[in-house]
């Protein structure tokens, strides 16, 4: 065999081995991607069912305990009251509260606190002999709250203790505030919930830094708490879940191969996914998620980290370094490298049908799509769309998936794109608590998905995952309805309202867009109080509101402030356009008649949006127009 021949093949073996190493490495890349994707995703799915109803029961607690009158009476008189007055009112909260803290507790809520507005604490049901602390410079939540008078929740941590809280804003009947409230649970509920429950191996990790030094000396952090395995700068609750054995010892030498990984990792800050192998086994391989779980600053002080055991990976390397050994001998002996190539064969469409497996036994829906037609999908996906394969959809939606997702506000749809902007840029561009689609199943029936993607290797191409939240948007709904909507009148009230304020500000701030505001009062409404009793003076108000409601345009926002005061926000209309609209709707209250009270007016003040103005300094320009209105005779707008 000449020199040229040898060089030849020489060339030819090197070609065909490193040709196999890339397209196998390849190979392995993506799938263990999807593994590890779905296990981080399966992680941060189970983890928000757990806020959400945490959020739910938080929300629920606030709602029942703002409705008990004298509570919000109690925390109103404590503002004013001496030390004495202040035992006598926490002791009167503690007793009408303590049946209703019993069953909350039922329900895994940790803490039920009661704040001044100075941030001193009132009455800590889970430690009422506690009380009197400033907690400005140790609770950022309260002193959020109590500044801003907007509810806030979150991961939050104290001296010594640290939760996921819930902290409402009080306000008494007359609409003052008056204080806060706090709902929170601890740490240890989301690690027994996902151990327990979803039957997720996870620990829950606190970064050392929450608490000084001395805090961390206390004994009782010291039974508490463990160095991490995962990493020297966490702390690991162990409790009757985990053993200091296998969660600490042993994962610390488990660990140790991608030890700088998890590091580099942690400090960023962003969920990520991996896996280890035990001592260089293929047949043991353990995938890591992590979650990072973040404070009101955005900053991650704590993380979520689940174990799972996968035999995919290891078969995926195991099979990806046979195919090499294979291809080695292969390109030296003809015969050989024919057999290698159908044992090869059989050992892809195993590795293809274990893939199935594992993409088919989540609840998910995934599929792979440049947002036009499809080129893969799980059961789940053909279910949905009661089809037999993804040629049988592409034939069905004419390879126009984006028609599946219905044009309703508040859901991600086609309409919303601008021009030259792609789906898969819409939903990067969108807040991740708000990439939500909806769509008509098999049986025409609207549901609601939460949709995330991950970018493939190949161009165009997306990896999409699909996870009904249809009940959680229900009960999202039910909830917000009961945070938004007045109990009385049924139309908006404050919080709505603050909400639609701060939007439209950025707006106009933003975009140099107009709008008006208009403060609105019964005239009289004392009269009818007094006169004919507050089950009359009720009804004079809902037949205000809901004539009022009736009679603004559906782009304008109307909200009961409190009492008989309610707020207009005309939206992208002048002082003059307002002050024509406010004029009608005076008109319109004035041909009412109540059976008993008779004839009903009202007053209006308003003022138009300037730039750079606080809500503080629009509602002070309403309030002048409005008492301008009131001197001037009532039963007439005036503008400011």
């Amino acid at each position: 065999m000449n020199t040229k021949i040898i060089i030849l093949l020489a060339l030819l073996f090197l070609a065909v081995n490193s040709a196999v190493y890339t397209i196998t490495e390849i190979n392995e890349k993506q799938r263990i991607k999807l593994v590890l994707e779905d296990n981080i995703q399966t992680l941060k799915t189970h983890y928000e069912i757990l806020l959400q109803t945490q959020k739910t029961t938080a929300v629920t607690l606030y709602q029942a305990t703002i409705e008990l009158d004298r509570v919000l009476q109690i925390m109103s008189e404590a503002n004013s009251a001496t030390d004495d007055e202040k035992a006598l009112l926490r002791e009167e909260l503690h007793n009408i509260l303590n049946s209703r803290y019993s069953r909350a507790k039922q329900k895994g809520v940790l803490q039920y606190q009661f704040i001044l507005p100075n941030n001193e604490s009132f009455l800590r049901m889970h430690k009422p002999e506690k009380f009197g602390d400033d907690l400005t410079d140790i609770r950022s939540d309260f002193r959020y709250t109590n500044a801003t008078k907007k509810p806030v929740r979150g991961f939050t941590q104290g001296r010594t203790a640290h939760g996921f809280r819930n902290t409402f804003p009080l306000f008494n009947r007359s609409g003052e505030h008056v204080g806060a409230m706090e709902i929170s649970f601890s740490s240890d509920s989301f690690q027994w919930y996902l151990n327990t429950i979803s039957h997720i191996h996870t620990h829950f990790l606190v970064d050392k830094h929450i608490f000084d030094a001395k805090a961390w000396a206390r004994d009782d952090l010291i039974l508490k708490y463990s160095q991490s395995a995962e990493s020297s700068s966490y702390m690991i609750t162990l409790g009757g879940l985990h053993s200091k054995e296998e969660c600490i010892d042993e994962n610390r030498v488990k660990l140790a191969p991608v030890r700088e990984e998890i590091d580099s990792k942690i400090v960023q800050g962003e969920m990520f996914s991996l896996y280890v192998k035990h001592f260089e086994n293929f047949e043991h391989i353990d995938v890591l998620a992590f979650l990072p779980v973040k404070n009101l600053e955005k900053k991650t002080v704590a993380w979520l980290v689940s174990f799972e055991e996968n035999e995919f990976i290891g078969l995926t390397l195991k099979s990806g370094l046979i195919i090499r050994i294979i291809s080695f001998f292969a390109s030296m002996v003809l015969i050989y490298f024919i057999i290698a190539q159908v044992r090869s064969k059989a050992s892809i469409e195993r590795r293809h049908k274990l893939l199935d497996d594992i993409l088919n036994a989540t609840d998910d829906i995934m599929f792979i799509t440049d947002f036009k037609s499809v080129s893969f999908s799980n059961d789940r996906f053909k279910h949905l769309f009661n089809v037999t394969d993804t040629q049988e959809f592409n034939e069905k939606t004419q390879e126009n998936i984006l028609s599946l997702f219905i044009n309703i506000d508040g859901y991600l749809h086609s309409g919303m794109l601008k021009r030259g902007e792609s789906f898969s840029s819409l939903i990067k561009d969108t807040k991740e608590d708000e990439r939500v689609v909806s769509i008509l199943d098999r049986h025409f029936e609207a549901k609601a998905f939460q949709i995330s993607i991950s970018k493939t290797n190949f161009a165009d191409e997306f990896l999409v995952t699909l996870s009904d939240i249809t009940r959680l948007k229900e009960k999202h709904i039910k909830t917000e309805n009961k945070a938004y909507f007045d109990n009385l009148t049924k139309v908006y009230n404050r919080n709505k309202f603050d909400e639609v304020l701060d939007n439209e500000m950025s707006m106009a701030k933003k975009y140099n867009s107009k709008f008006t505001m208009a403060l609105m009062d019964i005239d009289k409404f004392k009269d009818f109080n007094d006169t004919y009793g507050h089950l009359i003076g009720d009804e004079v108000l809902i037949m205000m509101a809901q004539s009022v409601n009736s009679h603004v345009r559906a782009s304008d926002t109307f909200a009961r402030w409190g009492g008989e005061e309610f707020v207009i926000l005309f939206k992208e209309a002048s002082l003059e356009d307002a002050k024509v609209a406010s004029l009608k709707i005076k008109d319109s209250i004035q041909e009412l008649k109540h059976p008993v009270a008779g004839g009903i007016t009202a007053s209006f003040g308003l003022t138009e949006y300037i730039h750079d103005d606080t809500p503080e300094s629009l509602f002070k320009r309403c309030d002048k127009a409005l008492y301008l209105a009131k001197e001037n005779g009532r039963n007439r707008v005036e503008t400011l």
